[in-house]
């Protein structure tokens, strides 16, 4: 029984290692192009005078990657969060709150890029590409605790002798 649940723990923990790893690396690309829809509306917000071209075209390369980032990071981590903790089933419905808001927000933001709009355009962008910049580094935070290991005591503990060590 103990062994089953080391297994377990040890399979848990592995899986969440995992999806930290891919996490991080889309992440990474997400923040790439974010800085660099950034750098095309650094300084136009307000500007109701066209849009660049480069940010229509990257706002559908935004959409196409962070929708796809957000289906991989649910299959990822909503299947660890499901009775895992304690505080597991209100973790998945923080989750699957947060990615509705961020899928009708990159929507918007599509509409907006289509609709020729470029005012709205560069202001939606600049505003929703900080946010998920702040959500990312969050999140970034919270899967880095996650997967850091406990620290144990090493010694014994009082007169039964327990020995606590790392594993």
């Amino acid at each position: 029984m103990i062994t089953g649940g080391i297994r377990s723990q040890r399979g848990y923990q592995a899986a969440l290692r995992s999806a930290h790893r891919s996490i991080l690396e889309q992440h990474r690309d997400l923040r790439r192009l974010l800085a660099l829809g950034l750098v095309q509306t650094c300084g136009r917000s307000g500007d109701h005078h066209a849009a660049p071209e480069a940010l229509r075209a990257l706002v559908s390369q935004i959409r196409t990657v962070f929708v796809a980032h957000l289906s991989h990071e649910e299959a990822a981590l909503l299947p660890l969060l499901d009775g895992a903790q304690v505080d597991g089933p209100r973790r998945m419905q923080i989750l699957r709150e947060q990615h509705a808001w961020q899928r009708r927000e990159i929507e918007t933001l599509y509409a907006l890029s289509q609709a020729g709009k470029p005012g709205a355009l560069v202001d939606r962008f600049d505003q929703l590409a900080r946010a998920l910049l702040v959500d990312i580094a969050e999140e970034e935070r919270e899967l880095a605790l996650a997967v850091a290991p406990l620290p144990q005591a090493v010694g014994t503990s009082g007169d039964r002798g327990i020995r606590f060590a790392p594993s």
